[in-house]
């Protein structure tokens, strides 16, 4: 099944910690990449996470954001640093006496400091299974997305792969009937040139072979359909095959710009452009490819 790497996800669900909302984008990349941000008590858990989406996802730029809402989590505790917040307090009321500063010293004014937060929960390994779901339902969403992507570009595809079969059909069947019309029509242009000089019919003909068998290009459509017959099976595989079908169109592009300097044949050497342009159409849609 073809799958896209682009893709978005999300889940949420109460638990002991809070509520927790999950985030999950992914974008095309080489290789899996993963960027997790969740809150620093969960850190315990980071490892889980990565193998969790291993397993849904195999390729691509993936980031994780799992935020904790800790007031659905009913009565909390806050964490004060006594210390720290009487110094600070005795500090600002210091500088609103020598400056003459206007106003009251509110509690706002030591949230944003720092001093007062919220207590971090203590984190227990069995707390994992009320988190696992959530992100679960997450990388399903991604999962199914990045299906629905590879749907429409496995269309484009399709599409794609019709012309090119065509185009190399129209090739094949001017790489049959054009050496021999070929090595005739050398022939007759070196007669014409070398009329009233004594030649040896016999190397001349030889030559002529020579110079036709170098612009053969039939060794290269057999490659290039085999190439195409592959790209095609791969598309039925279920697993990753983006890196598959990449390599594959660089072996049919190889071979079309072969066939378009090998052939003297002005109609072959256009249809090999034209194969050479929809190769790079495709390696366009392939760059997104799980």
């Amino acid at each position: 099944m073809l799958k896209s790497m682009t893709g978005y996800g999300r889940g949420e669900g109460l638990t002991s910690l809070g509520k927790i909302q999950v985030e999950i984008r992914s974008l095309n990349h080489r290789f899996l990449d993963l960027n997790i941000k969740i809150p620093r008590f969960l850190m315990v858990f980071e490892s889980k996470i990565r193998e969790l989406i291993a397993q849904y996802v195999k390729r691509g730029k993936v980031d994780l954001y799992l935020r904790i809402d800790q007031s659905e989590r009913g009565p909390f505790k806050l964490k004060i640093d006594w210390k720290l917040l009487e110094s600070y307090f005795n500090a600002l009321k210091e500088l609103k006496a020598r400056y003459k500063i206007k106003g009251e010293i509110n509690f706002s004014d030591l949230i944003n400091i720092g001093l007062i937060s919220l207590e971090e929960p203590e984190i227990k390994e069995e707390m994992w299974e009320e988190v696992e779901p959530i992100i679960k339902k997450a990388l399903a969403e991604l999962v199914g997305r990045r299906i629905l992507e590879g749907e429409r570009i496995l269309q484009e595809i399709k599409e794609r792969l019709k012309i090119i079969e065509s185009l190399i059909g129209e090739v094949e069947d001017r790489a049959l009937e054009f050496p021999e019309y070929h090595r005739q029509k050398l022939l007759e242009r070196l007669s014409n040139l070398c009329r009233g000089l004594e030649l040896d019919e016999k190397r001349l003909e030889q030559e002529v072979a020579f110079f036709v068998e170098k612009s053969d290009i039939r060794e290269e459509i057999v490659r290039l359909k085999s190439h195409l017959q592959s790209f095609i099976e791969e598309l039925q595989k279920e697993e990753p095959i983006g890196k598959a079908l990449d390599f594959l169109l660089q072996e049919m592009n190889r071979e079309a710009n072969t066939i378009a300097s090998k052939s003297p044949d002005l109609a072959v050497i256009k249809n090999a452009l034209k194969i050479r342009e929809e190769v790079e159409k495709l390696r366009e849609q392939v760059q997104n490819v799980e």
